[in-house]
């Protein structure tokens, strides 16, 4: 607390005096308080910042996952297709067979 601030004239000086050492106490401790106040609210609103940045990636990029795997669904071949499709090879190689 310097008397070059804009908020520190001579009267609130005098004041500040007649309250004693108590009273400057209090003063200095609320500046403090002030300062960490505003600091700790700027590093919320950065966190916050963050955090919403990060929150949007992960939505973009579950987003991009679930139509891969939807896209991935709709093209796969399913297990009882598969069987189908070898149980009709397997018919077009056996040997027919002959009457003797």
């Amino acid at each position: 607390m310097t008397t070059g601030d804009p908020g520190m004239d001579s009267e609130f000086l005098k004041w500040l005096a007649t309250l004693g050492v108590g009273g400057i106490l209090a003063a200095v401790i609320f500046t403090f308080y002030r300062k960490d106040i505003q600091q700790f609210t700027v590093l919320w609103q950065t966190t916050s910042t963050q955090l919403m940045e990060v929150i949007k990636d992960n939505t973009a990029s579950n987003t991009k996952l679930v139509t891969l795997l939807e896209n991935q669904e709709r093209n796969a071949l399913r297990k009882s297709d598969l069987e189908e499709l070898v149980r009709r090879r397997g018919q077009d190689y056996l040997p027919s067979p002959r009457s003797t």
